[in-house]
């Protein structure tokens, strides 16, 4: 919701960096596979359960957010957008966070059934806005806690060494964001 809001007056901003990453010659595919990359390491480093492993998880977890950024601006940049791009996209997202989740779990970064709660109802927020576009309720920038402001709040709480609040902090977040999006949903069907 916040950062829809900045991603609006920063529009030229990111076109300026899609075109700069489109000249770089590589397709948006290739900075979504970045993207998830930078997940992977950001799992990797989440299994060390030290100020390093959380520095490191968090500023690779930043970095697959930014290249998520990028993807899109190079799609539109080099009129590659696809529904089948589209598709590769949101699904490498979902798998990111999945795999940061597990290198948290792992890590021991909280109990299991904060992690539990943590990727459910991140994938769950994420699904209501598929399910919600499906049914012609239009979620974009609906919500307190969507993936970019999920991935923000983790990175940095864990850069500055606080990872198991971040962790926190974002169950909530997804969990209030589910309830927004689910009353939503159900009072614009009523209509």
């Amino acid at each position: 919701m916040v950062l829809n809001r900045i991603r609006g007056i920063c529009g030229p901003l990111i076109e300026e960096i899609g075109s700069f990453f489109s000249r770089l010659g590589a397709p948006a595919w290739f900075w979504t596979l970045v993207g998830l990359l930078f997940s992977i390491a950001s799992m990797s480093f989440y299994f060390r359960n030290d100020y390093v492993g959380g520095l490191l998880g968090g500023v690779f977890f930043l970095l697959s957010g930014f290249m998520d950024v990028v993807d899109g601006a190079v799609a539109r940049s080099m009129g590659e957008i696809s529904k089948l791009g589209n598709f590769i996209d949101s699904t490498t997202d979902r798998l990111g966070e999945v795999l940061v989740c597990f290198g948290l779990l792992v890590g021991g970064w909280a109990s299991s059934d904060i992690i539990f709660v943590l990727v459910s109802f991140s994938i769950l927020v994420s699904y209501l806005r598929a399910k919600g576009d499906a049914l012609g309720v239009d979620l974009k920038g609906f919500g307190i806690g969507e993936r970019a402001e999920r991935i923000i709040v983790l990175s940095l709480s864990s850069i500055v060494g606080y990872t198991y609040y971040g962790i926190i902090l974002v169950c909530t977040l997804a969990v209030f964001t589910f309830l927004q999006r689910s009353l939503v949903i159900m009072q614009k069907l009523k209509k």
